[in-house]
């Protein structure tokens, strides 16, 4: 039986991630510069810088602080 490429949980934050990141991408690029005709290509700009940010953050430097405070206190 082939091994899943991605565990469940891990799949779903990224999903989660995802969704969040294009609300706001989109939510930004309305607000800032409307319906032009380069739109698609400013929110999938937007949308992996965000994404990048976002699961860095929750997925690599949250856990790893904690995990260094974690060491240092014991």
């Amino acid at each position: 039986m082939a091994k899943p490429f991605l565990k469940p949980h891990l799949r779903r934050k990224l999903l989660l991630i995802g969704l969040i990141s294009l609300l706001l991408a989109s939510a930004l690029e309305l607000y800032a510069f409307g319906l032009n005709s380069d739109f698609p290509l400013r929110l999938l700009r937007s949308f992996f810088v965000l994404f990048l940010m976002i699961s860095l953050t929750v997925l690599a430097i949250v856990p790893g602080v904690g995990k260094a405070v974690d060491k240092v206190l014991k």
